[in-house]
């Protein structure tokens, strides 16, 4: 409520105190009593939708005071009130002896809303040089309302010249868009950008069309400049240049904002460098002591062939893990390790066998508890295990083909002894 009447009081300054030169009282005296209140009532009217209410309070206050600025309202609600004809009509009769840009304004809406487009280009010629904005603006509104867009760029291109508006320019390069004159908008937008900065509109327009003519490297660049208003443009050219195989940008970029580490844990994996990874996702688990960082680094490490030490810290590390976080995965990971490595293959197996009842549909953690078999010699129970086991897993299909191999060598042997 109380916006509203701080609205209201905007609107009193506005009417009461804005008249243009035509206007016979001195700026911002009031001519008849209450005329305040006169105000207030229309603009009441107006936030209700009730404009037949204020258009006829507007009259009565023209009709007394003569202040231009009374009679634009009486246009302006007409034309919210979508009565186009008496719109023209009330702006023929105005401008037939005083000349009011906004009635204008909405006399050209008022035509473009019946389609009468020749008529409204028309008028514009008559009324205006070709040195004023407006009439290149409204030309260019025209013509992109009639889809005649090779002229509207004409029009477009004249008025951005005249003001270099941003505005003028997102609007031009949209049309050229539409026109698929990439270069062109390209040209126009990029030169703006060398002269004004990375305005985020122009700059997010950029990004639009070198992301539809497949254009990664500016798009890598832009979203770099875009960074200044949202990090999430930055993580977006870090992705472009992991795709590109442009690891050492990426870390660069994350290095020149500071971002957070993670991004850089992130490029090392992708680039294949898991001792770097693992290395930052210790420092990770070090600044936050959140357990992820832990096992990242435990998963990081086993990966890049660690040293038979190195595995047992893994595994002392694992055990600790699970000690706070018991579940499927962390058994079967360290149940493997120790299988895998030889450091305690009974251990391993009550792990995985562990990890195997919490899922027991998981491949990956049957073929570990086949693996631990195997390699306590117990072929024959880990072929049990393995056999029906269907995969395009390479790890999974070399063990199984070594315990299948094992379990033949067996029959072979107990047939000799035979």
């Amino acid at each position: 409520m109380r916006r509203k009447i701080s609205l209201l009081i905007a609107g009193i300054f506005i009417i009461t105190g804005c008249a243009t030169k035509q206007t016979p009282p001195p700026i911002g005296k009031k001519v008849i009593p209450n005329e305040d209140e006169y105000i207030i009532k229309a603009l009441l009217a107006e936030d209700s939708g009730e404009f037949n209410k204020s258009i006829a309070i507007y009259k009565y206050l023209y009709q007394k005071t003569k202040k231009p600025v009374y009679y634009e309202k009486i246009v302006e609600d007409l034309f919210r009130e979508r009565k186009f004809d008496e719109v023209i009509k009330k702006a023929e009769e105005f401008n037939k002896e005083h000349f009011d840009k906004k009635i204008f304004e909405y006399e050209i809406f008022a035509l473009l809303e019946k389609k009468e487009y020749e008529k409204a280009k028309n008028l514009l010629k008559e009324k205006f040089n070709k040195k004023d904005e407006f009439y290149y603006m409204m030309m260019s509104y025209i013509l992109i309302k009639q889809n005649k867009l090779d002229e509207a760029v004409y029009y477009l291109k004249s008025l951005y010249a005249l003001n270099h508006s941003k505005n003028v320019l997102l609007e031009l390069s949209d049309v050229l868009i539409r026109l698929k004159k990439y270069n062109e908008a390209l040209a126009y937008l990029r030169t703006h950008l060398d002269l004004y900065g990375c305005d985020f509109d122009v700059c997010k327009r950029l990004a639009v069309i070198y992301k539809q003519t497949y254009d990664y490297d500016n798009l890598a660049n832009i979203y770099e400049k875009l960074g200044i208003y949202d990090e999430k443009y930055l993580v977006y050219a870090i992705n472009i240049y992991m795709e590109n195989g442009e690891y050492k940008k990426a870390i660069n970029l994350i290095k020149k904002y500071g971002l957070n580490k993670e991004y850089l844990m992130m490029v090392y994996v992708q680039e294949k460098k898991f001792r770097k990874a693992s290395a930052v996702a210790y420092e990770l688990y070090e600044k936050t002591s959140n357990p992820k960082y832990l096992l990242k680094y435990c998963e990081y490490l086993y990966y890049d062939h660690p040293t038979k030490e190195e595995i047992k810290d893994i595994a002392k590390k694992l055990e600790y893990l699970i000690a706070f976080y018991p579940n499927a995965y962390l058994y079967n990971f360290l149940g493997y390790v120790l299988i895998d490595n030889d450091i305690n293959v009974k251990k391993g197996l009550y792990f995985v066998q562990k990890a195997v009842e919490l899922q027991p549909e998981n491949i990956e953690y049957i073929d570990s508890l086949a693996w631990g078999y195997y390699k306590l010699g117990k072929c024959k129970e880990a072929w049990d295990i393995i056999r029906y086991i269907q995969t395009k897993d390479k790890e999974i299909l070399k063990h199984k083909r070594l315990i299948e191999k094992c379990v033949r060598r067996g029959k072979r042997e107990g047939e000799m002894v035979k």
